[in-house]
């Protein structure tokens, strides 16, 4: 077995169980949201509770994030020319 397919399964084992981790906890996502906010996280803006509150979407960035480690994960399985 290459070195590329080794990262390749690497990569999407560790983006799936991050992802599921985080979609059952949220742990991840709040500290990322709460680390770029700080004390503005989930709070109103312009008096708008909801999708305009600072780290309202910082589980979906994160979710497209590993998203693309798995798909570089999958590209690297796929292709052993890639490296």
């Amino acid at each position: 077995m290459t070195p590329s397919r080794i990262l390749g399964k690497l990569l999407i084992a560790v983006s799936l169980l991050l992802a599921l981790f985080d979609r059952f906890t949220s742990v991840i996502s709040d500290f990322l949201g709460r680390s770029y906010c700080g004390s503005g996280f989930l709070q109103p803006a312009d008096g708008v509770t909801g999708d305009v509150s600072c780290g309202f979407n910082a589980d979906m960035y994160l979710l497209v994030l590993l998203a693309a480690v798995c798909l570089l994960g999958l590209r690297l399985l796929r292709d052993d020319r890639y490296w």
